[in-house]
């Protein structure tokens, strides 16, 4: 039986990619690049959800290796559906998304695997109804930079006020999740990784009952590195190592009037967290032209984002045929149930 598993919750844009590589250079551990299959396919599958098993469990392993076939992060293992229907437990998708996971860590030949879905946060309840001693990691980043960062990636809101809607969202999950589990959700600032690698790594593996291992913090120097860097400009960083000066980005690229926002939708969550704000910013009054103005800057923000996509990222085309595939689901799930 392999050991408990490993989630890594939180906000996008926050380090998880970096630390899901740090963990997966470990010699006991598996964290293969996401597919979401929580996040991405609950939404989708309500009626299969309704069937009974083993109907149930078959048509949501057949759906959910359809979407690791067409995950934008190449998995190498190709999994059978009635393999995985057979060793999922329980019989939903959190239970199908275990027994893929499983699969890739028997392949890889590790102890336990872990999962970065940090969408997962929503979820920790049942992962720990699954596996009640699964490490959870609660992984933080000042929404400023956060915000920052977005604006350059395909896969999260470009515009500061959405960045800061959804993070202050989530921080707030994770702080109610840390009132109940206490030191079981390890919290890791990204700030506190960068400033201090071989500390925190070592405090973390502690957590995760692990031994520290020196060449975690060579996970750049592994060839899943390089092949995640060269798939999207959204990843380049993962081929770079740590960058220890990757904070404060914020400082003289954020507005003041999108900071000054920001800090206001955040002031709560940034100040159980630790991160210093400027109780002087007044934020820009709310209204239908505020909202407008939101809008159009995210628009303006997403064609950017593609634009340079497109030109660059060697997964583009398949995240958009991953996209319409989402998108038809709901009206193809017969031919997942035969």
């Amino acid at each position: 039986m392999p050991d408990a598993p490993i989630y890594i919750l939180g906000t996008e844009r926050s380090g998880s990619n970096l630390l899901r590589q740090i963990l997966d250079a470990h010699s006991r551990v598996c964290v293969p690049h996401p597919p979401h299959i929580v996040h991405l396919l609950e939404p989708r599958v309500g009626p299969l959800l309704a069937l009974p098993e083993p109907q149930r469990r078959l048509a949501l392993a057949r759906v959910a290796v359809a979407l690791v076939e067409r995950h934008i992060h190449p998995w190498p293992l190709r999994p059978d559906p009635a393999q995985i229907a057979a060793a999922a437990r329980p019989a939903d998708l959190v239970g199908v998304m275990a027994a893929l996971y499983d699969a890739a860590r028997l392949q890889a030949g590790k102890a336990r695997w872990g999962n970065k879905s940090t969408f997962l946060l929503h979820h920790a309840d049942r992962l720990l109804a699954r596996d009640p001693d699964a490490g959870l990691i609660w992984l933080v980043r000042d929404p400023r930079d956060v915000a920052v960062s977005s604006r350059d990636s395909v896969f999260n809101p470009c515009h500061p006020r959405r960045v800061a809607a959804l993070w202050a969202r989530q921080q707030a999950e994770g702080l109610r999740l840390r009132a109940r589990l206490g030191e079981r959700l390890h919290l890791l600032r990204y700030e506190d990784l960068l400033a201090d690698p071989e500390g925190r790594l070592r405090a973390l593996c502690a957590h995760l009952g692990e031994a520290y291992e020196p060449g975690m913090l060579r996970f750049f120097e592994r060839d899943a590195a390089k092949q995640t860097a060269a798939l999207s400009a959204s990843w380049q960083n993962a081929g770079r190592g740590i960058l220890a000066g990757n904070t404060g980005r914020w400082v003289g690229a954020l507005a003041d009037r999108d900071r000054a926002e920001l800090e206001a939708l955040c002031a709560a969550e940034m100040d159980a967290l630790g991160y210093a704000r400027d109780p002087e910013l007044r934020p820009p009054a709310d209204g239908a032209l505020r909202r407008a103005a939101v809008a159009l800057g995210e628009a303006r923000g997403r064609a950017r984002v593609e634009w340079r996509s497109l030109r660059g990222d060697r997964n583009h085309w398949a995240r958009w045929r991953r996209r319409a595939w989402l998108s038809a689901l709901p009206w193809r799930l017969e031919q997942y149930q035969g």
